[in-house]
Parts: C-alpha cells; sequence; structure tokens
C-alpha cells in the first residue's frame, strides 16, 4: 500500500517547479507538502481543470485512520469508489514511493530513468478542499520483491491524458501492465 512518498521541486523538471510556484501563489492561504507526503497533508494533485492541492486521505465513519488506498481490481464495483471512477480521477505527481516489508523497513522506489512518477489516484469531494486516494495494484518487478502492493502508474503523457479525460477508458486503463521499470533508490529511514 502507498501511505507516504516524495515529491520535490529541486529536480530539473522546470515546468512542474512553475506549476506549483504558480499553485502557491494561487492559494497563499494553504501549505502544501513537498519532501514525504504522508496521509492528512495536502499535495499537489493533477485533475481534470489542472494542478490543485488536495488532502491525502480520506475520513470515513468506519475507519479510525484515514482511508488512503483503494484497489483497483475491485474500484469499479465499490459503491464508495464506483462513482468516483466514473468522474473524479486524479493523478499524484511524485519522484518516488515508499513500501514496507514485512519487517516493518521503508524502502523508496523511483522510475529507473528518474522521470516523475505519476500515481492514479481518485478524488473526493471535501469541505473547502477535496481529499484523494491512491489507487493500488499488485506489485511487479522490484517493489514485488518487498510489498505485494503499489500504486497504479501511468508511463506516458497518453496515458495520463486518458485517466484524467475518458471517463469511459478509466476502468481498462487500471487493468494495463506495467512496464516501468523502478529501482529501490535505497533501504530508506
Amino acid at each position: 500500500m502507498c501511505g507516504k512518498y516524495h515529491i520535490s521541486t529541486e529536480d530539473e523538471n522546470i515546468s512542474f517547479r512553475e506549476a506549483i510556484a504558480q499553485l502557491m501563489l494561487e492559494h497563499p492561504e494553504i501549505t502544501l507538502q513537498t519532501r514525504d507526503v504522508v496521509p492528512s497533508q495536502l499535495a499537489p494533485v493533477y485533475t481534470k481543470a489542472g494542478l490543485a492541492p488536495l488532502r491525502f486521505g480520506r475520513k470515513v465513519d468506519f475507519m479510525s485512520r484515514l482511508l488512503i488506498n483503494a484497489r483497483s481490481e475491485t474500484a469499479h464495483s465499490s459503491r464508495m469508489f464506483a462513482p468516483l471512477l466514473r468522474t473524479s480521477r486524479v493523478l499524484v505527481p511524485a519522484q518516488a514511493f515508499y513500501e514496507w516489508s514485512p519487517q516493518k523497513k521503508p524502502h523508496l522506489f523511483a522510475r529507473e530513468d528518474g522521470q516523475m512518477l505519476y500515481m492514479a489516484g481518485l478524488a473526493f469531494p471535501g469541505e473547502g478542499l477535496d481529499d484523494f486516494v491512491i489507487l493500488t495494484r499488485d506489485s511487479v518487478g522490484r517493489p514485488s520483491e518487498v510489498h505485494p502492493r503499489m500504486p497504479v502508474m501511468f508511463g506516458s503523457d497518453e496515458l495520463r491524458q486518458a485517466w484524467l479525460e475518458q471517463d469511459n477508458l478509466a476502468q481498462a486503463l487500471l487493468l494495463l501492465e506495467d512496464e516501468t521499470r523502478y529501482i529501490d533508490c535505497q533501504q530508506a529511514g
């Protein structure tokens, strides 16, 4: 499960850095979390309308902690997630994501090519700001050596655009194989 991820504006992705700066100018009342993002924090997330501040995690009555993930395989049949899958899809940008081994050791995974990750998410309408959860799938590649689940990610611009804009393709996009190669940056601490 993805309960923590890393995002930075300090790399060479100038367009992302500029988008974050613009978002902070448009919303001076909020503090966006960069570096390590954990549940309950505000983070930059791509919606159909562009980059927006959303809160990671959703408070639901039947859980004592925040709901942070949704299983991609069952989202389409869930009373909670199916309506969001049809209309409220988001992309969560990150440089890397954390997964924990059975021994509770964190591992930080990034794309082998160093490009940004775009995790599939669902947005819940909130009071003031929306909340989001990250969709997960069975792990593949390096992450599968550490944890059985990982975020659903879209590697190409075409897939990312389709995820945000093509309501009729959402369920099918979740079934696509993830052919991205990931590296375990370190045993994060």
